[in-house]
């Protein structure tokens, strides 16, 4: 039987929003994202983000711990 998540990353990250944490810059900067892929993939949220943050190093540290947060919760 499959069930259905009714969430994706980036509903999931809104949460975030407004924390005073990395997640909380990640989120408030994913909500701000007119562009920001609404596919819930990894490869296609990092390689956005690598673009957008010009490939920084603590905003690709930010996702990947928050992607490994978000698959914890599903």
């Amino acid at each position: 039987m499959s069930h259905s998540i009714p969430w994706t990353f980036k509903t999931w990250i809104a949460e975030f929003d407004n924390v005073d944490l990395p997640i909380g810059d990640l989120a408030h900067d994913i909500l701000r994202d007119p562009d920001f892929p609404e596919e819930d993939h990894f490869g296609t949220i990092h390689e956005h983000l690598y673009a957008k943050a010009g490939g920084n190093p603590a905003v690709m540290e930010a996702f990947t711990c928050a992607w490994s947060y978000y698959l914890a919760t599903r």
